[in-house]
């Protein structure tokens, strides 16, 4: 996928030589945007979604499972059918409880992506149009304004009191005034390379105009998307206990029932066929059978609870012990990826607290006391006044009419 290189160094006449007449305002035409769209492929992030035949099946991959499905087999056999359903039941609900868990975090995680722009103002062929931002290409040209989430990285070539929201990748609360100058230093660092703008990131005041410089993978949040995909899995420490206590339980009862059929064998103390028989109903029951269904259970519990009191996504269902044993959990910053989504939730006048619902940028809320819708007064009007005058923001009602 084609990619610019150290786009922070570029001069503004090297990167107005690819258009018509030098006028970024010429934009690619719609005929090298189709090429370079087929070339290198959508801006969108692809993220490797386990489909969910193989989450339920990964649940099975366990040495205490394998244990338990071999005695369900082994009590099938000798026919003690309630037991043998028991045991299965033990594996289905265990199974069922991780996959519930798993797909549960996997689908919050999806929801992160509806944080990445949808849509882009573009200028193709001297025309400035709005473009689903999986068009996007190396080269467009796209125009920015407050309120808008930028779209792919990009290399600022106009900027009028342009500041932009960086606290996804970089953490710094503060939104950071851009400039369109060249940087001599090819090693600058992402949080001090003023004159881009990278995707996942929003535009706070003011307006400009960024070359587009890297789409999907190739982009800054797109290699962190990627090293997270690639990142390979551990056994928790829990895990590798219980699989440890299995690995155990499993030899020395194996050892012994091999060491029993013998002598039983060698003396003859009972025929093949009694002296087998005991033996795998020594084997079966010598298998703990219940510790992976109560392990499931407390485990669940303490997901759940990590969910509701704490806010806290656990993927797996292992995670949630390794997690409850770390000490210190040290974050840069803030530590994590946020919306950008500041909202007024107290009005505080000399005369009364006023407490505000809604969240975000959905038009929804209302000016309360103790629960209680208030009507405006002069004091309230002139602090709404005041708030709308000091900010150039728009709200624009996206939603299609049925």
């Amino acid at each position: 996928m084609t990619k610019i290189s150290n786009a922070h160094q570029l001069t503004i006449e090297e990167l107005q030589s690819h258009y018509p007449e030098n006028d970024f305002e010429q934009g690619l035409s719609q005929k090298d945007a189709a090429a370079k769209l087929l070339a290198d492929g959508p801006n969108r992030l692809v993220s490797h979604k386990t489909s969910k035949w193989v989450l339920f099946l990964r649940q099975f991959n366990n040495l205490i499972i394998y244990i338990l499905i071999l005695a369900a087999l082994l009590t099938l056999l000798m026919g003690h059918y309630s037991d043998a359903i028991i045991i299965g039941l033990v594996v289905i609900i265990n199974a069922v409880i991780g996959y519930y868990q798993e797909a549960n975090a996997s689908n919050a995680l999806e929801r992160i992506k509806q944080l990445l722009a949808t849509e882009a103002t573009v200028y193709r062929d001297g025309q400035r149009i709005d473009i689903p931002t999986d068009q996007l290409v190396v080269g467009d040209v796209v125009f920015l304004e407050a309120g808008d989430s930028i779209p792919a990285d990009l290399r600022i070539v106009s900027a009028e009191n342009l500041r932009i929201q960086e606290a996804t990748l970089t953490g710094e609360a503060d939104s950071v005034i851009k400039t369109d100058q060249p940087l001599a230093d090819a090693a600058v660092p992402l949080a001090e390379q003023l004159n881009m703008a990278f995707a996942s990131t929003s535009v706070t005041n003011g307006s400009g105009m960024g070359v587009v410089v890297a789409t999907a993978d190739q982009t800054e949040i797109g290699q962190i998307s990627t090293a997270v995909n690639q990142t390979k899995t551990r056994v928790t420490p829990l895990m590798r206990e219980i699989n440890g206590v299995g690995a155990g339980v499993s030899y020395v009862v194996i050892g012994a029932a091999v060491l029993l059929f013998i002598l039983g064998f060698v003396f003859g103390t009972y025929s093949v066929s009694v002296l087998a028989v005991a033996i795998v109903a020594m084997v079966v029951g010598s298998i703990p059978e219940g510790l992976p269904a109560t392990t499931s259970v407390i485990l669940a519990m303490g997901v759940s609870e990590m969910a509701k009191k704490q806010h806290t996504i656990v993927k797996t269902l292992p995670a949630v012990e390794t997690l409850g044993a770390v000490d210190v959990i040290a974050t840069d910053k803030t530590g994590t990826l946020t919306k950008n989504e500041m909202t007024i939730k107290e009005i505080i006048t000399p005369e009364q607290t006023y407490q505000v619902t809604g969240n975000g940028y959905v038009p929804e809320g209302a000016i309360q006391i103790d629960g209680q819708p208030v009507e405006l007064n002069d004091r309230l009007n002139l602090f709404l006044e005041a708030g709308f005058e000091a900010n150039d923001t728009t709200l624009v009602n996206t939603d299609q009419a049925g």
